[in-house]
This record gives structure tokens, sequence and C-alpha cells, in this order.
């Protein structure tokens, strides 16, 4: 019961200093109303917080003043709900700054999928995955040393270790000339193009 108090006791400071509230003037004293708070769930992994907005607090202040609600909830927050009803989740463990690419570790969670993506694992080791039969695009974005030629690495060799040469043909084109002649061989490949005027 205490435990719940003081987190119930932190969110409203959360919600303090993101300044999400409503204002009450009566004279010359001023008072606050916060969201309303339904029900706090606290686990080893995880406390999640389910309340709802008052009428008139905009729902946008959530995803502006995210900051704020970091920095006393603590950075791994993860914020869902529209217009009023919503929660926060505050996960009490970092995501791995690593992560060893095992196809045989994989296989189990991509077994059923046509051409699976594996992406890597969400916060709880969970793995995060797609059909890429299912997408008509990818798109890998980020900043330079974010990752993205690695990713690009992970996904072509997974389709290589999962497909059959004879059921997956990849022409691969590498500009940089830096990140795809690990492929330069394999069976799956019917071409390996590092300039422009080879493809």
């Amino acid at each position: 019961m205490f435990e719940k108090l003081k987190l119930r006791g932190k969110l409203i400071k959360a919600f303090r200093t993101a300044e999400i509230y409503r204002v009450i003037k009566h004279g010359d004293r001023t008072s606050y109303q916060f969201p309303k708070i339904h029900k706090i769930d606290h686990h080893n992994n995880y406390t999640r917080y389910a309340f709802s907005l008052l009428n008139g607090i905009d729902p946008e202040l959530l995803t502006k003043k995210r900051w704020a609600l970091r920095q006393v909830l603590g950075s791994n927050i993860e914020i869902n709900g529209s217009l009023k009803n919503f929660s926060i989740t505050v996960h009490h463990k970092d995501l791995p700054t690593l992560l060893k690419y095992d196809y045989e570790t994989i296989h189990p969670h991509i077994e059923k999928m046509e051409l699976p993506v594996c992406i890597g694992q969400e916060i709880y080791g969970n793995f995060i995955s797609w059909d890429f039969a299912d997408l008509e695009t990818l798109l890998i974005s980020g900043e330079i040393g974010a990752g993205k030629s690695s990713l690009m690495r992970v996904i072509l060799t997974t389709w290589v270790k999962y497909a059959s040469p004879k059921d997956l043909r990849l022409v691969l084109v590498d500009l940089k000339r830096a990140d795809l002649g690990l492929f330069h061989g394999i069976e799956h490949v019917d071409a390996l193009c590092f300039e422009a005027k080879d493809m």
C-alpha cells in the first residue's frame, strides 16, 4: 500500500513538472487539478500508470513534455492512449547496447514466415520480426554509425540462411563498396554491383 502511494506521488510530481494539470483560481488562491489516476501496476520489470486527462487538458502535452516526464519517472517510458485515457509504462531495464547475431536462436521465431526480417529485440528480450512478404517496402534510416549497414547485413544473412537458392535470388548493389562484399560468391546472389554502370 505504501509503495503505491509513493508511486502515485511520483506520478503527480511528474505531472507537476511537465505542467500537465488544470489551474483553478479561487480569489487570490490557486490550486491544481491533476489527471485522474485509475490504476498503478508495479512489477519487477516495469510500473504502469493508467490515468485520464481532465477535460480541457491538451493530450499533445504528453508528447511535448515527454522529456519532463522522463526526468521524474525515468528515461525508459512508453506512453499509450488517445484523447483522454492514457497509460505510462516505466521500464526498469535498459535496452541492450549490443546484440549478437545467432541464427539458431532467431529461427524458432521466424520459421512460419515466408521472407523473415528480424530486426532485434525489445526491452524484455522478445524478438521483433516481420514477414517481408507482407511489406511493400522497407526503409532503414538513421544517422552515421547508427547501424543501418549492419541491419542490412543481418536481414540478408537471415534470408540466405532461411531460404534455398532455388527460392531466393538476390541482386545486390553496394555503391559504398563497404557493406555487401561478404555476400560475394554466395549461391543466392545473381549479381553484386559496386558501380552504377554495372546495374
